[in-house]
């Protein structure tokens, strides 16, 4: 099956197997955008947050399929290395990425 969305103001085609397939694999395995973590696999930590058209979601628990035709952000989408975003200052500052 064919999938498009928009991952941090970029649009993407991907062909995915089983569009049930969590929208965190896609993001992490397909996309190559490690920032978004796995954590429980539960959808209970957060770890694997982020935006589908400006909601927050658990991407662990979320099927690609839903995603298809909205837009995605990641923490990588949040701001740039000369102005990073909050969030991504915190990472950087608490070390976070070390284990989400």
């Amino acid at each position: 099956m064919k999938i498009s969305l928009t991952v941090n103001g970029a649009v993407r085609s991907i062909d995915i197997a089983d569009d049930n397939t969590p929208l965190l694999w896609v993001i992490r395995d397909t996309l190559n955008l490690k920032g978004t973590k796995f954590g429980c696999g539960k959808a209970a930590c957060g770890a694997c947050t982020l935006h589908v058209d400006g909601e927050a979601v658990r991407s662990c628990s979320y099927p690609v399929k839903f995603a298809n035709g909205k837009n995605v952000t990641t923490i990588e989408g949040l701001g740039n290395r000369d102005r990073p975003h909050p969030v991504q200052q915190a990472w950087i500052e608490e070390i976070v990425p070390q284990c989400g």
